[in-house]
């Protein structure tokens, strides 16, 4: 499948609008706080975008349950990856790792943190270069905070 990685930063409901209602709860009231320090990429073919993620370069409304935690990474000059989506239909074809090898291109370089919930997620992320680096306890529970090696 042709696609190509883009700044969505500028259009932000492009890819807000596909995100589950929960998701959009997490992000789109809190949006205009982050619009200066976060970049909204999106892998898309010429008519569809098949998903996204952000990156923060300050603390995300997700993160808010551990603040000191997730002002530590940023105090290291880590950008943190939120909100990463694609949709189900899109799920399998590799697009979630391709997305994070395109970001590492567009930030040569760069260090990035995240924090997932769910053990599957941890292992794709472990396959693409992450690893955890400390455990949580957050409002919803375990979250596992991992950074890229």
């Amino acid at each position: 499948m042709y696609c190509h990685f883009k700044d969505t930063s500028l259009h932000p409901h492009r890819f807000f609008d596909l995100l589950p209602n929960d998701w959009q709860e997490g992000i789109v009231p809190f949006w205009p706080v982050y619009t200066q320090t976060s970049r909204i990429f999106t892998l898309e073919t010429e008519t569809t975008i098949l998903g996204g993620g952000i990156v923060f370069a300050s603390p995300a409304p997700d993160a808010v349950s551990y603040q000191e935690e997730a002002q530590s990474w940023f105090d290291q000059h880590y950008l943190y990856i939120g909100f990463l989506w694609f949709d189900e239909k899109f799920r399998g074809k590799k697009l979630g790792s391709r997305w994070l090898r395109e970001l590492k291109k567009e930030y040569p370089g760069q260090h990035f943190w995240l924090a997932v919930e769910d053990e599957a997620l941890a292992t794709f992320y472990q396959k693409n270069g992450f690893r955890i680096a400390k455990t949580v306890e957050a409002e919803g529970g375990t979250e596992w905070i991992m950074i890229d090696n």
